[in-house]
């Protein structure tokens, strides 16, 4: 049962955080989407350590599987995207944006479609696979992996004054703003399609805990929680484009040298 309580935890942070964004497009109080953004980054925390409790417990099965999968679904296939066309929505208007009303639609609700086929194919593929086998790699962007942009892009939209690791100035923050805000919906296009990719991209736990120098890989964990720590807004943006950027561009490299190496070899 502990694994699935891990699992249902994760969806009720996702549940509230969609409450978060309807009252703050209710109430006009943009501040909300602060606290939503945290509890999306509570509940990645959580779809972190489930699986892998269940593995160290010996109690996976097909419910906890299942479970695990609408969790996700709702938590980072819905409301991620709701938390970001709610920020354009709020913070658009102030600074003289005004984003195409279709596209403020069509874009979230392609990535949640996306997300859900990503799911889906991940339970078909997986269907009959050892339940105690951990994934070192996931094809396609994972949908928490996904959503940790849009998350991280909003904390760091209110955090950003708040940096103290370089001087911002007005100019930045609303060069920072503005720029999330036009970037917003092409983002949620831009992650949905990376979903439905057969690109591989790593799998965070088993990362950090498999290893052949764990003392290299401790220093490395140390690092990364000493800069969540330090700038957690700035930490967030930066860890979640390196784990989405990094793997895309080295596949999409090595996809190219093949089909260059396969066209030397057929001429």
């Amino acid at each position: 049962m502990l694994p699935s309580v891990v699992t249902l935890g994760a969806l009720a942070c996702g549940l509230g955080a969609l409450v978060y964004c309807t009252e703050a497009l209710r109430l006009g109080k943009d501040t909300l989407l602060t606290n939503a953004g945290w509890l999306l980054v509570l509940a990645m925390s959580l779809d972190a350590v489930d699986g892998k409790l269940a593995r160290l417990t010996r109690s996976t099965s097909e419910l906890g599987a299942q479970l695990d999968s609408l969790s996700d679904m709702v938590t980072f296939g819905v409301v991620p995207a709701v938390m970001l066309r709610t920020l354009v929505l709020l913070e658009g208007p102030e600074l003289g944006i005004r984003m195409h009303p279709r596209l403020l639609v069509v874009a979230p609700i392609v990535y949640a479609c996306c997300a859900a086929l990503r799911l889906a194919r991940f339970n078909v593929e997986h269907a009959r696979e050892d339940p105690q086998r951990d994934h070192r790699n996931f094809v396609g962007l994972p949908s928490p992996a996904a959503a940790a942009l849009p998350i991280s892009l909003t904390l760091f939209y209110f955090g950003v004054p708040d940096v103290k690791f370089i001087e911002v100035s007005d100019r930045m923050i609303e060069l920072v703003r503005s720029t999330t805000l036009h970037l917003a919906p092409f983002l949620l296009l831009c992650l949905g399609m990376l979903m439905v990719t057969r690109l591989p991209f790593p799998h965070f736990v088993a990362w950090a805990t498999r290893v052949r120098n764990p003392f290299q890989r401790l220093a490395e964990m140390v690092i990364i929680f000493g800069l969540l720590l330090t700038e957690p807004e700035l930490a967030l943006v930066l860890l979640s484009v390196l784990f989405i950027a990094f793997p895309a561009v080295l596949a999409m490299v090595r996809l190219l040298r093949a089909r260059l190496l396969r066209r030397r070899t057929a001429g």
